[in-house]
């Protein structure tokens, strides 16, 4: 018996282990695709599935799936149709669902950073930068982690996937707007490192963004 899928959003576990009971959503790669909007915000409920659409996407894109593609879509609507950006990205991700959000601000800002710093530190070691993580490693601030590494991979075709983006942000609003505005208004950590992504997008590093 198919297990259901609960508290589980690993994509290519559900597929390569084939024993949960697995709805395709994924013929909505091919409409986001026929939208031809580059960068995406998908805004749902909680336990919607946003989380597992995200690892989809993530494994879908991601140049490193190529050999384990059949594998994991054989029996799903994109696998049997897919599109020409199958596989045709580097994938930088990110998920802020784990931040403690219970020791104010300064707390949340040192997680928030250290997930940025995973996130690269995960990207470095994926796609062949292994040498440049001793110096990452130094580097605290979210901003300065983001443009170290987009000062190192300025040549590679990044597509940005970012997972819980406004959970740690929704915590500090309901605590207190005035720390909320700290971090999201001009020299805020949250908009500081917004903006370096933005720069990102802007000189053509990430090519695509799901959010």
């Amino acid at each position: 018996m198919k297990k259901i899928i609960y508290g589980e959003s690993n994509f290519r576990k559900i597929k390569i282990n084939n024993d949960y009971l697995y709805i395709d959503k994924t013929k909505h790669i091919e409409i986001l695709e026929n939208f031809n909007e580059s960068f995406l915000i998908f805004l749902r409920p909680r336990r919607f599935g946003k989380s597992l659409f995200l690892s989809t996407l993530q494994y879908y894109y991601d140049e490193n799936s190529k050999d384990e593609f059949e594998a994991m879509f054989h029996d799903t609507y994109i696998g049997k149709n897919p599109t020409p950006m199958k596989n045709g990205y580097r994938i930088l991700f990110m998920e802020f669902s784990g931040i403690n959000t219970d020791g104010g601000v300064d707390v949340i800002y040192r997680a928030f950073s250290r997930n940025i710093n995973v996130a690269v530190y995960r990207y470095f070691i994926d796609y062949g930068y292994k040498e440049y993580i001793k110096d990452l490693e130094l580097i605290e601030s979210p901003s300065e982690i983001l443009k170290y590494f987009f000062k190192i991979v300025k040549n590679d075709k990044i597509f940005l996937l970012i997972d819980e983006y406004d959970q740690f942000a929704n915590a500090i609003l309901a605590n207190s707007m005035e720390e909320f505005l700290k971090v999201v208004s001009k020299g805020g950590f949250v908009r500081s490192f917004y903006e370096v992504l933005k720069g990102a997008t802007q000189t053509g590093t990430v090519q695509k963004m799901f959010i």
